[in-house]
């Protein structure tokens, strides 16, 4: 009879681990792909990051200190060679 408690209790117990390694796989998983997601966002915001720097770039290139306009409009030809 104690022989066989000792079974019921070794096997109670194995059956327990199986379980925590199942659940265990399952939570892995999850993290797994909280990850990847996380690295799909990070990437997304860097590249978000690097346009925008690209557009701010654009921008200060377009401005002048000239109160004549903007660098990308021709240039204003005076006197001539008309």
């Amino acid at each position: 009879m104690e022989n066989s408690r000792d079974q019921e209790g070794q096997q109670r117990r194995q059956v327990a681990a199986a379980v925590a390694r199942v659940v265990h796989s399952q939570v892995r998983k999850i993290k797994e792909e909280e990850d990847e997601k996380a690295k799909v966002h990070e990437t997304y915001q860097q590249h978000q990051v690097a346009e925008m720097r690209l557009v701010l770039r654009d921008i200060g290139r377009q401005r002048s200190r000239s109160p004549l306009g903007r660098v990308g409009r021709p240039a204003i030809s005076i006197g001539g060679d008309s």
